[in-house]
């Protein structure tokens, strides 16, 4: 088995209980690697722009700027984060619009330890889906999204 750096994780939640149990969490699994915890949407830019983290645990219902624009921005400023949203809301059409604005997965906060542990690990793998305005330049220069 190969030495793999561990995926570098920001999380995004303006609970603290919960982030903070989320960091927990995450710090039993070798894999992972906690760099950041933001509040809201602007913390998560300002922290994505310098930590430049693999994956981005992002809440979608923030004061201020929810996760849905916290993620476009997020995508805008570093391209390579797989933003995954982790929240209570199992809406389709949260879900919806959580896609459309650049997650590579949903998953909600009732979601068992290990398979958040899992997917973190897995999406970090996965190549990035590119911010939707890229799509149509991607396409336009024979690339695939």
């Amino acid at each position: 088995m190969s030495e793999r750096n561990p995926v570098r994780v920001l999380i995004v939640d303006d609970h603290a209980l919960f982030a903070e149990a989320l960091m927990l969490t995450l710090g039993i699994d070798e894999r992972i690697e906690v760099v950041a915890h933001a509040a809201n949407g602007a913390e998560a830019i300002t922290l994505t722009r310098t930590l430049r983290p693999d994956v981005v645990l992002m809440d979608l219902h923030m004061p201020g700027m929810d996760g849905i624009e916290a993620t476009k921005a997020v995508r805008r400023v570093w391209p390579p984060a797989r933003v995954v949203m982790v929240t209570a809301s199992n809406s389709p059409h949260s879900r919806q619009w959580a896609y459309e604005a650049g997650v590579v997965r949903y998953v909600t906060k009732d979601t068992p330890a290990l398979e958040l542990l899992d997917t973190v690990v897995a999406v970090a793998s996965t190549p990035p889906r590119l911010h939707p305005p890229r799509i149509a330049e991607a396409a336009r220069l024979g690339r695939t999204a």
